[in-house]
């Protein structure tokens, strides 16, 4: 007896122990709550998701035998998003984010290349997806993984895909166009009506990526903002990528993969019961009940309101930023770029904000929901603070609170 309640004291220590070194672990990572994270696509999560998450804690999607009831919920929230996507029937899974998302599209893609381009590809030749150069880094990880060609298509002066330099890549090995809603650098949104016609023409499967723009525009047009068509409200939208761990306020990771039509990708598994059509063999079910709580707590007026005040934070920090004198690019949605001297954007690093740039050499913020006014105001007048002492030739020594 006494040895037992000396095991039970030793392992409640342990457990501390084990427990404080974790939170001081964490203690090193930058928290959305501080308000210096201004490049990140994700944000921090609703409490209500991150309580769904642990009543789902050992539930694993990727064996339908044992997890019936957290199937049917990953059924209703694709059903629900469907619907912010104008399609009422779709097929889908939630995923561990875009890059996993995109990568099942160019699967389907794969998978269904004979009923849509007439097999008129070479037996053994090297199949090829033609992409944006704005595009996603995920679609490097596709080429190697897969063995696929991805070409790039220039953009325009917008950062938008040219739609000319996508029908002069295609060819007879092209198994599939992505377009992009909501860019990660600029926010921009290509014109996905002009290749879902390329796309219908060529019999070619077209996968729009709108892992960030997906929470934004469907909300951006109920606020009468004048953004473009991106969803399955276009005919030739074969499959869309969509992230409810950036704007859609759940829990990090939760991706989303839709589709119009039934999936033709699966591989038979026995011991699984049937057909396994996801691309990891274990899902946890948490974010899927995140994903869940989030669309049941917010609803669509919920949406639309976080999406209205960070467009109303991005267009305080827009204004704030000319009335320095600063240029900018007139921001999409919730995604600011603008010139900087390097040795500002390097302060501003040096102290503490979370920003980046562009591979064109902009800085970039991103407003998310985490980002409050007083945070742009703070920021605003570190920039002012900076550009004063650069014209003065001095160095400040401290920005912080």
């Amino acid at each position: 007896m006494k040895i037992n309640k000396m095991k039970i004291e030793a392992d409640k220590i342990k457990r501390r122990e084990i427990l404080t070194e974790l939170r001081n672990f964490h203690k090193k990572d930058i928290l959305f709550s501080g308000g210096k994270v201004l490049s990140s696509m994700c944000t921090k999560p609703l409490k209500i998701a991150e309580e769904a998450q642990k009543i789902f804690k050992e539930t694993n999607l990727g064996d339908k035998r044992i997890s019936e009831g957290a199937t049917e919920i990953e059924k209703i929230c694709i059903r629900q998003v469907g619907k912010f996507l104008n399609l009422h029937n779709p097929y889908g899974f939630i995923t561990s984010g875009g890059t996993e998302s995109n990568i099942l599209a160019i699967m389907e893609a794969r998978a269904g290349r004979t009923e849509k381009n007439n097999g008129r590809m070479a037996e053994n030749a090297k199949e090829e997806i033609i992409v944006p150069e704005t595009c996603h880094f995920s679609f490097d990880k596709i080429s190697f993984l897969m063995g696929i060609d991805v070409r790039k298509a220039s953009a325009d002066k917008n950062f938008c895909v040219d739609l000319d330099a996508v029908k002069g890549l295609i060819n007879k090995n092209t198994i599939a166009v992505v377009g992009i809603a909501g860019n990660t650098e600029y926010g921009s949104v290509d014109d996905i009506e002009g290749l879902a016609q390329i796309c219908r023409a060529e019999k070619i499967y077209l996968h729009v990526d709108a892992a960030f723009g997906g929470f934004v525009i469907p909300f951006l047009k109920k606020l009468k903002y004048n953004v473009r068509n991106f969803d399955f409200g276009i005919e030739g939208v074969d499959s869309i990528a969509i992230d409810p761990h950036k704007m859609g306020m759940n829990i990090i990771p939760s991706g989303m993969i839709l589709f119009r039509k039934e999936p033709k990708f699966s591989v038979g598994v026995s011991y699984l019961g049937g057909k396994h059509e996801r691309l990891l063999g274990t899902s946890p079910a948490g974010p899927a009940a995140g994903c869940y709580a989030c669309l049941k707590f917010l609803g669509e007026d919920g949406y639309i309101k976080i999406v209205k005040e960070c467009m109303e934070n991005t267009k305080y920090l827009s204004e704030g930023l000319k009335n320095q004198g600063t240029q900018i690019l007139n921001p999409v949605m919730n995604i600011l770029n603008f010139n900087i001297r390097k040795e500002i954007y390097n302060r501003l690093v040096e102290t503490g904000w979370i920003i980046s740039k562009t591979s064109t050499g902009y800085a970039r913020i991103v407003i998310m929901p985490h980002t409050k006014k007083a945070h742009i105001k703070k920021f605003l007048n570190d920039i002012k603070q900076l550009m004063e002492n650069a014209k003065n030739k001095k160095r400040v020594v401290d920005l912080s609170d």
